[in-house]
């Protein structure tokens, strides 16, 4: 199975020109279209969204990431393949394997680099989806192995980012993506909030120097339409939503990645 993760959209030919070609090189692969829609040229929102939706596929799954602002420059096209359930992963090393790798553990990386798996040899220096990536996916899937396609790499570029942590009586931790109905996804595990705050418990969102409220449920039917609450997301996370409305905004957050503090209101 190869489960197709890019930021193209679904307004050009760039998606189904991919699969054409994985078809043309494995007519019996099984090729799920994940999400086309996502934030563009951002490897780091999309490593969340990408071990997010990660965890719901079968042990073996090819994953074809191509989330990648520096196609053509000297950044490598790589296959991952992990300790925990033998995923491989395929996608340009600029950071966007980061939770994939820290989570299942990283078994080998190889360099996507003989050319005799490339789809053409005067490749694209634009579209290595088509060419270079696609392709490893493809060949990957008919049972070709990983030491085939390149030489092993001892290094994987990952980035830095604010864990999530209980200190004191607080948790901090990072907004790092929203969802189309402008629900802010952030990195706490429920579990974490749950060893802090209770059901129905008055919770204070520190953020940029601004303090917004909200209630800690479990559904958005438990406030009125239009309060905020942070309830579980179904990965697993804390979530901060507006039910029938959009949390973004409504606190006012304008981009990924802030860090904020959650603490519960007088303690």
């Amino acid at each position: 199975m190869i489960a197709f993760f890019t930021d193209w959209g679904n307004d050009s030919y760039y998606v189904g020109v991919c699969k054409g070609v994985m078809k043309s090189i494995n007519r019996k692969a099984e090729i799920i279209d994940v999400l086309h829609d996502t934030k563009k040229f951002d490897p780091k929102v999309n490593a969340h969204i990408l071990y997010r939706f990660s965890r719901d596929f079968p042990e073996g799954t090819i994953f074809l990431c191509v989330i990648d602002a520096g196609v053509g420059s000297n950044r490598k096209p790589i296959i991952m393949k992990t300790k925990e359930r033998n995923f491989y992963f395929i996608a340009p090393d600029n950071g966007l394997l980061t939770l994939v790798a820290e989570n299942y553990g990283v078994e080998k990386v190889v360099e996507i680099s003989n050319e005799k798996y490339y789809f053409r040899k005067n490749y694209s220096t634009t579209f290595h989806g088509r060419d270079i990536f696609s392709p490893a996916a493809a060949y990957l899937s008919k049972g070709i192995p990983m030491e085939e396609f390149g030489e092993e790499l001892d290094t994987l570029n990952l980035f830095r980012y604010k864990k999530a942590e209980i200190i004191n009586d607080s948790i901090e931790g990072e907004m790092v993506f929203f969802d189309t109905f402008g629900n802010i996804q952030t990195n706490i595990p429920v579990e974490l909030g749950d060893t802090i705050f209770k059901k129905d418990d008055t919770v204070e969102i520190h953020f940029e120097g601004k303090v917004v409220k909200a209630y800690y449920e479990r559904i958005f039917n438990d406030v009125l339409p239009g309060e905020l609450l942070i309830h579980p997301e179904s990965s697993g996370y804390l979530e901060i939503a507006v039910n029938q409305g959009n949390a973004k905004e409504y606190i006012g957050v304008d981009s990924e990645g802030v860090e904020f503090i959650l603490r519960k209101e007088n303690s």
